[in-house]
């Protein structure tokens, strides 16, 4: 965790903030610094009622309202980034079978890893890179230029991260629950080193490893967050994205509500679904079904101000995504991408 973001951005209790209370988060004495980098230590509330204490892991703060649950279900995660050898990875994933959960992890980065940062790599794969890329592109080419800092929800891999920091110079915040995506963002920042394994068929991977120096870096972080539960004060942000996040999420509504709370007045919000949804992510009640009912819900959350010709909304578009299995298998999808602004519908001038 930066020094920068922890002073910039303010974290607050995410359990307290579930309550409607705001307390700052407090880096105790002890914490091991580098440079700036928090690499392990502890946040811990400062409500007096509270005092929980959430860890820092290899530089990623863990700020979700249930700590200990977060950590039953992800601890063996952090530990597999301890493999550090190609070969004992190939062991472990022999050993295992392709239905195991480390495997299953492979795929996942082997997938994000590919969309995020295979223009990095020249040849060798023919399938197209770079979707979430190109939507981020699109919505900055469309949304009014805003002062203060950004965040990016559900940012998986992080490349969106590094190009919102390079975009608007100022810090941007990755944020996901997914610890094994989250990893490799984390080592792109703090190792300057792309590091994923690319399925090719089958259980066969192939390790993909390069030096990078992404601009932007210095102005990024990675934080394990919930995108429904954010750890921010409301109002911090001027940017927000969520790509391809509504769909992956319990209450798709709960999503959009957070993100207009967190944005400073006249801060602009880009969200793309392809509405590819699962029951095993959303319960079917809380789906919406196409572009008709996700229009309704930003319309409302982003009402056009008074005497405005038209809401809040600004822009919808739609673009192509392509999501890389292995060498002979790529999904495409046709993903809407929504964009709004905060604005203040009683008089036409600046939210609050």
């Amino acid at each position: 965790m930066r020094l920068l973001h922890h002073e910039t951005l303010k974290p607050v209790c995410p359990a307290c903030r579930q309550t409607g209370a705001e307390h700052p988060l407090a880096l105790e004495a002890g914490a091991v610094i580098v440079e700036g980098d928090v690499r392990t230590g502890i946040l811990r509330c400062s409500g007096p009622a509270c005092g929980k204490a959430y860890p820092i892991l290899s530089g990623t703060p863990i700020l979700v309202p249930d700590v200990s649950s977060w950590l039953a279900a992800n601890l063996h995660l952090v530990l597999q980034g301890e493999v550090e050898s190609e070969a004992v990875e190939s062991l472990l994933g022999d050993a295992l079978g392709p239905d195991a959960a480390f495997n299953v992890v492979r795929q996942q980065q082997s997938t994000y890893g590919h969309d995020h940062y295979g223009d990095v790599f020249s040849g060798g794969v023919a399938a197209p890179t770079g979707s979430v890329r190109q939507a981020l592109a699109q919505a900055l080419a469309h949304l009014p230029a805003k002062a203060g800092p950004s965040i990016d929800l559900g940012c998986a891999a992080g490349r969106t991260t590094f190009d919102l920091a390079a975009a608007t110079g100022r810090p941007a915040l990755g944020i996901d629950l997914n610890w094994h995506l989250l990893r490799l963002g984390r080592t792109v920042l703090d190792d300057g080193h792309v590091l994923y394994p690319l399925r090719r068929s089958g259980n066969r991977f192939e390790r993909r490893s390069a030096r990078v120096n992404l601009p932007g870096a210095a102005l990024c972080d990675f934080w394990i967050a919930d995108a429904l539960a954010l750890p921010f004060a409301g109002g911090t942000f001027g940017y927000v994205s969520a790509f391809n996040v509504l769909d992956c999420v319990s209450r798709p509504t709960a999503l959009i509500a957070e993100a207009r709370r967190v944005l400073k007045a006249e801060g602009g919000l880009a969200l793309s679904t392809p509405f590819d949804w699962a029951t095993h992510a959303t319960p079917p009640n809380e789906w919406l079904d196409g572009p008709a009912a996700a229009r309704a819900v930003l319309q409302g959350h982003f009402p056009a101000p008074a005497g405005a010709p038209a809401s809040g909304m600004a822009q919808e578009l739609r673009l192509p995504w392509h999501v890389r299995l292995h060498d002979n298998a790529v999904v495409h999808y046709e993903a809407y991408v929504f964009l709004a602004s905060k604005k203040d519908v009683s008089s036409g001038h600046q939210a609050a």
